[in-house]
């Protein structure tokens, strides 16, 4: 009975720190380039004033693919980096 307490204990901690996300990484491709916007494993669209971008990914161009981390409250998202691509 003390490792079921133990256990519930555990997954309610977890879930209360899932209910919080405080980093989640998302993946998207860009779909503009000016103004910027990035489409989010194709459901959410994200437009300038939610991105965070770092200036030396300052030319991403249409499709090209992006690692996002969504900021704590997921109100803005940082562009993490481009993800490999041809050339």
């Amino acid at each position: 009975m003390g490792d079921s307490a133990v256990e519930l204990v555990k997954r309610a901690a977890l879930q209360a720190v899932q209910a919080r996300k405080p980093l989640e990484l998302r993946f998207g491709t860009v779909s503009s380039a000016a103004p910027l916007a990035v489409r989010l494993e194709g459901k959410l669209t994200l437009t300038t004033d939610r991105l965070l971008l770092p200036k030396r990914l300052s030319a991403l161009q249409p499709g090209d693919q992006v690692a996002l981390l969504r900021v704590q409250g997921g109100g803005a998202f940082y562009i993490l980096d481009q993800l490999g691509g041809e050339g």
